[in-house]
């Protein structure tokens, strides 16, 4: 059952549109019966809707369908990055309209660069990016504030033996650039040549390619090159990375506000770890990937929803990457009980 549910899920996510439920059996190859039956349980749980148009009646993601169902509460905007590593906003979206009568956009970005210059430009109200992206654009800004920790581990470089040598890729400013940055020390190579690349899928294929030697690259990519045969170098772990990425806020929000965000997103990543397969779906239809995988990626990862000022601030120093006041990054963080 949990595979045919993926799989209604997958082919949904490549048909905005909607199927009806007939096409569905067809293309998966199911019977009637059993795609009538996993699809009322996807309806109760929130992940699809049938919705009529003239006589027939089509099968739709529910995000799809958002702008179907005006919605009379608030609305916030999050930015995340195409990534396996974020599922505990599902229990966050749950629990910020349980709670605060807040409904929760999720926007997928191809890296942080974009979530967070939209966040300090006011199109989105928050993003869970790299916190060097957050600290350099807040320094320069002081249009953001950090509020929450996130996930740690989930990230390594891979080598390609035949690929460029002395070359290497990873997205700008960001966990990737850090990552990178302790390889060559690592190999013992002073003098590198990078490559930016700000997205994921595009970072893998120049290692495929060969036209890098390294690849700072992130989950479930960085699965998928393992699987590949292309060896890791160093995993994000041994870099000593609190958080690959945090929760940031605009600094238009309510102080009171944001407050009560904090409360909800502690919450609700306590509730994810005690059982993180059980959130999964919802997030899986945000993303575009499929939930076995997300089973498998998750397992890389370790969750803290408290902000480690001072790990990141070693990190910064490890790498060599400079701040022109260091207390900024203490002052970018928002204490809360």
């Amino acid at each position: 059952m949990a595979k045919l549910r993926e799989k209604i899920l997958e082919l949904l996510h490549k048909y905005p549109k909607g199927l009806r439920q007939a096409d569905i059996a067809r293309i998966l190859g199911a019977s009637r019966s059993r795609v009538s039956e996993v699809v009322s349980e996807l309806e109760r749980a929130g992940l699809v809707v049938r919705v009529r148009e003239g006589s027939i009646i089509l099968v739709k993601l529910a995000s799809a369908t958002s702008e179907l169902k005006p919605s009379t509460s608030r609305r916030l905007k999050l930015g995340i990055i195409w990534s396996s590593e974020y599922p505990f906003i599902t229990p966050f979206a749950k629990n910020l309209r349980d709670r605060l009568g807040v409904d929760l956009e999720v926007i997928v970005y191809a890296n942080g660069l974009d979530a967070t210059w939209d966040l300090v430009t006011g199109r989105i109200d928050l993003a869970l990016t790299p916190m060097v992206t957050q600290v350099l654009y807040g320094a320069l800004t002081n249009r953001l504030v950090i509020i929450g920790g996130g996930a740690s581990g989930g990230a390594s470089i891979l080598h390609n033996p035949r690929g460029r040598e002395g070359y290497g890729a990873s997205t700008r400013a960001s966990t990737m650039d850090l990552l990178l940055t302790l390889a060559w020390r690592i190999l013992g190579r002073e003098e590198e040549r990078r490559v930016y690349i700000n997205d994921g899928s595009k970072l893998l294929k120049s290692l495929l390619k060969g036209d890098v030697e390294l690849v700072a690259i992130w989950e479930p990519l960085a699965t998928k090159a393992r699987v590949l045969g292309y060896r890791e170098v160093v995993s994000v772990r041994e870099l000593g990375v609190a958080h690959c990425c945090t929760l940031s806020a605009s600094r238009r929000l309510d102080q009171r506000l944001l407050e009560k965000i904090l409360s909800v997103y502690r919450d609700s990543i306590e509730l994810f770890k005690k059982d993180p397969s059980r959130w999964l779906e919802w997030y899986s239809v945000k993303t575009g990937i499929g939930v076995d995988v997300l089973k498998k990626s998750i397992t890389s990862y370790e969750f803290n929803e408290y902000v480690d000022v001072h790990g990141m601030e070693k990190v910064f120093k490890k790498c060599g990457l400079r701040i022109p006041n260091p207390s900024i990054v203490k002052e970018m963080v928002m204490v809360s009980a």
